[in-house]
């Protein structure tokens, strides 16, 4: 078995969001495997890191160059996960010499076969709003309701065809996180027709609650093709566990 080690610099609850999704995304694999009759993906351990963790080793010189050399003496794979919510803003923190993007690159450049940046497109709310079927299973904290016709029906008028299109123009703009708050509020007030404004707001989503839905999102082929981004973070997966399985059967053959 192989271990990854995903890294989201911005947010210890990404981290642990990251870690659910890596597990359901390969899970989803492997049981594709098994109908196949022939398992192609070795199983993988997902060590997730977060901002603390990335804090604490850049306040060093090539700290996190001497973190990640670290880590890979004891896992396989380092995915760095960072939000990417407008061309704008991207444009912006790569001007910004201290910014994530320039240190982990600096990084990833130096050990190309065993880093990677991954961006979350458009930021992770993109991720989650792959199946609004399940945020609305969340809130209404029942998963029965996916055999709801009417349940279906609601969360389908919502279900963006690619959730990496819902582009936030320049920073502070529209975005993927704003477009699933605004769909959570429509979740609750369908739940409950006579909550008061200030109710909604006590119960909507906010981000550090991302990890609890993610446990609601059903990943298959269908959800992973509605963000882009989130299908490059499967292929890569995917990539890993296969070499995982090819360097094990080189062993046996030997």
């Amino acid at each position: 078995m192989k271990t990854v080690r995903i890294w989201t610099p911005e947010s210890n609850t990404d981290s642990k969001f990251a870690k659910i999704i890596a597990n359901k995304i390969m899970k989803f694999y492997q049981e594709e495997d098994l109908k196949l009759e022939a398992p192609k993906l070795d199983h993988l351990s997902v060590i997730p890191l977060g901002k603390s963790n990335y804090n604490e080793v850049v306040r060093k010189d090539d700290g996190l160059l001497k973190a990640v050399t670290s880590h890979l003496k004891q896992c396989d794979f380092v995915i760095f996960l960072l939000d990417f919510d407008g061309i704008q803003s991207h444009s912006q923190r790569r001007n910004e010499p201290s910014s994530h993007i320039n240190k982990i690159e600096s990084v990833t450049n130096r050990i190309p076969e065993k880093t990677k940046l991954l961006y979350m497109k458009q930021e992770l709310e993109a991720w989650l709003l792959i199946d609004c079927l399940g945020i609305s299973c969340y809130f209404k904290n029942d998963q029965l309701i996916r055999e709801n016709s009417d349940w279906i029906k609601f969360s389908r008028n919502f279900q963006s065809g690619k959730t990496d299109l819902i582009v936030e123009a320049e920073r502070g703009g529209k975005n993927a996180k704003e477009y699933l708050v605004n769909f959570s509020r429509k979740v609750i007030k369908k739940m409950n027709p006579n909550a008061k404004p200030k109710d909604i707001d006590k119960k909507e989503y906010i981000e550090n609650i991302s990890d609890h839905v993610a446990e609601f999102i059903h990943i298959n082929k269908e959800t992973i093709n509605r963000n882009d981004s989130l299908k490059n973070f499967a292929d890569l997966l995917c990539e890993i566990a296969k070499k995982s399985e090819e360097k094990a059967e080189q062993v046996m053959e030997k």
